[in-house]
């Protein structure tokens, strides 16, 4: 199919970009892995695309001390590529190899992927389990959203018109063991459920864990209500099975060609408990 007519703007700074976005009827094109198949496909339309691409600023991946900031045109690849992401942030390293495809990985950005939301993609629960930051910016200047307020539902953030991603902040997250394990029904698909997990362990019980899951939510689904079953207990056969039972029923997957909502808790089940198994 062909995407309905729009103009294109390539804008020199940041800051031209801005200008354009907030007066035009417009919208950023990043890597455009998403984007570009939605117009083509008329599920959204626009008037001008704004060619992010030439704004070398907005990519990049700095060692802050306590935290990692990562811009919001840094690529796929390039995460994975990044040894310092590798050892720092390692959940967010895991999750960027099972993106897409190499095509995808190649072409595809961090802040494309959180900007559009999709509920079963991978960063937003990589970003919800550790309670990152997505710093944005706008004429109106800087707010910085925690990952649990950013993402409102499908397809849908706390974005105001004329605002973009510019960067993601991530704690360090020391002493935690981590993990992204994600189940889809063709190799390069969205996940039909992943769970991320963050957990810390102190003389044989859990000290502090975060189960966040896509697939089975409109949104990134944090588990707290499981996560206090497993606080400050032994992290053993009988808690992990509890835990995934309640992760299970407090989500509401949806019914699609990927799977019935049925079917994806009983997912959930298996990875939560086999995820949290391997990391006792």
């Amino acid at each position: 199919m062909y995407p309905p007519e729009f103009g294109y703007f390539k804008p020199q700074s940041l800051e031209e970009a801005l200008d354009f976005l907030e007066k035009e009827d417009a919208r950023p094109l990043a890597g455009g892995q998403s984007l570009i198949p939605m117009l083509k496909l008329r599920i959204i339309s626009t008037g001008y695309l704004v060619d992010l691409n030439p704004l070398s600023s907005l990519s990049f991946v700095k060692d802050e001390g306590s935290q990692v900031r990562v811009g919001a045109l840094t690529r796929h690849a390039e995460i994975t590529s990044n040894t310092m992401i590798k050892t720092e942030v390692p959940l967010l390293y895991e999750a960027s190899r099972q993106v897409g495809d190499v095509q995808v990985r190649n072409v595809g950005t961090i802040g494309g992927s959180v900007s559009n939301a999709d509920p079963a993609a991978d960063y937003p629960s990589v970003l919800t389990a550790l309670d990152a930051k997505i710093v944005t910016t706008s004429k109106g200047g800087s707010r910085e959203i925690n990952a649990l307020n950013f993402f409102k539902g499908p397809f849908t953030t706390s974005l105001n018109e004329g605002e973009l991603v510019k960067e993601i902040v991530f704690p360090k997250l020391n002493g935690y063991k981590t993990s992204y394990v994600k189940v889809v029904r063709r190799a390069g698909d969205y996940a039909m459920v992943s769970i991320a997990v963050a957990l810390r362990l102190k003389e044989g019980k859990v000290e502090d864990v975060r189960l966040s899951y896509s697939g089975v939510s409109d949104t990134p689904y944090r588990a707290k209500e499981a996560e206090k079953v497993l606080m400050e207990r032994e992290l053993n056969e009988e808690n992990i099975k509890k835990a995934a039972e309640v992760a299970a029923s407090g989500a509401n997957p949806p019914s699609d060609v990927r799977g019935s909502s049925w079917y994806r808790k009983e997912v959930m089940k298996v990875i939560t408990v086999k995820t949290l198994g391997d990391m006792k």
